[in-house]
This record gives C-alpha cells, structure tokens and sequence, in this order.
C-alpha cells in the first residue's frame, strides 16, 4: 500500500494503465540506480540517501545513514544486475527487500 503511494498508483486506474505506469516507474528508478551506482553512495547526503530509499518501498524514517547505505548497497547489486525486461522481478523485489529488512520492522 505504502509502495502504491510512492508509485502514485490507485486501484481506481483501469489495469492497463497501473501496468504501464508501475513499468514506467521501475524503470525511471532502474536509471536512477545505475547513476546512483557511477557516482558512489558515499557522495550522497542523509537526506538523499533517505530519499532514496523512500522511492525504493524501504521506510527509512528510523535508520541510520549506515543502514540506509547498506540497504541500498544490497539494493544496487539487484537493480544493476536485472536486464530491463525484468521489470517485473525488480518490482516484486522492491516489496521483498522492503518488508524483509529487519532494522526496517523495528
């Protein structure tokens, strides 16, 4: 749900179009990860790096910079691994390695 609203997805949209547009985003976010991976997580502020993790599903309101620079870390390594028709597999992985981040249910 919490994902949905970064997304701005509403299940009032007809199916075709949430499709398009979830694809759309997964793969803004796709580029963004390669940029993110040239530049370096260490050139990034808390703040961005809170950012950052918001816009990947992880509710980053509670951790450290150290723990949002591991969870994005462990999230780059997928991200820039999947090709861009598995935009699907990086969207599912979006809500598994949001929900299974143990500092993130604390």
């Amino acid at each position: 749900k919490a994902l949905s609203q970064v997304l701005f997805l509403t299940p009032h949209l007809p199916a075709f179009f949430l499709r398009h547009r979830l694809r759309s985003h997964v793969l803004e976010i796709r580029h963004l990860d390669r940029a993110m991976l040239r530049l370096g997580l260490g050139q990034l502020s808390e703040e961005e790096l809170k950012a950052a993790c918001y816009l990947r599903g992880l509710n980053s309101t509670h951790l450290g910079m150290s723990e949002c620079r591991a969870w994005l870390e462990q999230w780059l390594g997928l991200s820039c691994k999947l090709q861009a028709s598995e935009a699907s597999l990086l969207a599912n992985s979006m809500v598994l390695l949001s929900l299974n981040y143990v500092r993130a249910k604390e």
